[in-house]
């Protein structure tokens, strides 16, 4: 440990960070050592010597979407905070039209009962506006770079409004928006493999679907992320984005994000439900809007969201969690699929 911290500078090493201070959530245990890398060299540099030590290593974003254990995070922890952003060459328009693989999520309002976020009226086709490369550290923020890229005339992103987190971690969970999800643009990324080695993968290797990639397999660190973005319509882009940020305003914001993927479609089809929304489930059949353990509690707005009301632990947290998933399974026969990554020790 001390190798490593002489290594990486005593004055930016903290042992013992409450890493609840770094996640949505606001739960979770220390960082045995925790370290900031402000470049994607620091990055590389602390998690290479780290593995090269032995000494186990974490990397997180701006965590989101993760759930770290009470006892907290042994060896290092790095959150990254590479922040470069280059505009490259202009492309060809595209050839081919995207698949869809989202529906829009059902969504509850107590005075108004069952409705979705309305997401039709701001939907438009930009595939055969001219393209423009963007190439962006893995640790900048989604919606910093949302913001920069459209006042630029650069668009593409504005679908992802409202959602926190690095571009890296979005394309770790293949995020989506509306119907739209971030692989519809992606590029190609470069990865830290788990030699230590630098590859680079385009998005057809990355075996990208509904909240899911090959990251959540192989442990690779994304390091850089190159997007094919439009040259289009920077007013509507600017409009959509504030717009649907403004509508979605009402999911929670002291939560780890959405808890469960939607349902299968087939799920769907034998339960007969309107909807495959997890949410909806879990509100409308399962009655569990507002159903807490401890500090952690269904939201009353959004019911695929757990919030911390307060003083949550990561075990109250998982109580409801797991209590959803025993009467889904239960009463309905379905295996509930979680978004959340967990971190740590419980």
């Amino acid at each position: 440990m001390n190798t490593l911290i002489k290594a990486l500078g005593e004055d930016r090493i903290k042992r013992d960070e409450s890493l609840s201070h770094h996640t949505t959530l606001g739960v979770g245990g220390k960082a045995e050592l925790f370290f900031k890398a402000e470049s994607t060299g620091e990055l590389i540099g602390a998690v290479r010597l780290a593995r090269n030590l032995g000494i186990q290593v974490t990397v997180i974003g701006g965590g989101s979407n993760i759930l770290v254990g009470d006892r907290g995070v042994k060896g290092l922890v790095v959150k990254n905070f590479s922040n470069r952003i280059s505009v490259g060459k202009k492309r060809k328009r595209a050839e081919a039209y995207p698949e869809k693989v989202v529906e829009t999520r059902w969504q509850s309002d107590l005075e108004k009962g069952t409705f979705k976020y309305e997401f039709a009226d701001l939907n438009y086709d930009e595939w055969d506006e001219e393209r423009i490369e963007v190439v962006m550290d893995s640790g900048v923020s989604l919606q910093g770079s949302m913001a920069r890229l459209i006042d630029q005339g650069i668009t593409g992103l504005q679908w992802f409004a409202r959602i926190p987190g690095t571009i890296g971690g979005a394309i770790y969970n293949n995020i989506h928006g509306g119907t739209h999800t971030i692989g519809e643009v992606l590029e190609r990324v470069s990865i830290l493999n788990k030699d230590g080695e630098i590859k680079t993968l385009s998005a057809s290797e990355l075996a990208m679907g509904y909240d899911t990639s090959r990251f959540h397999k192989t442990g690779e660190i994304i390091t850089e992320v190159v997007l094919d973005l439009f040259l289009g319509d920077k007013s509507r882009a600017g409009a959509v984005a504030r717009e649907w940020a403004r509508r979605k305003a009402i999911q929670p914001s002291r939560s780890a994000g959405c808890v469960f993927k939607n349902i299968s479609d087939i799920d769907q089809e034998n339960l007969g439900y309107p909807t495959s929304s997890a949410g909806y489930l879990i509100e409308h059949v399962l009655k569990m809007s507002g159903f807490r353990v401890g500090g952690a509690m269904i939201s009353e707005s959004h019911h695929n969201f757990i919030i911390n009301t307060g003083e949550a632990s990561a075990k109250d947290y998982l109580a409801v969690k797991d209590e959803i998933v025993r009467r889904a399974k239960e009463e309905l026969g379905i295996d509930l699929e979680s978004e959340i990554v967990l971190l740590g020790e419980f």
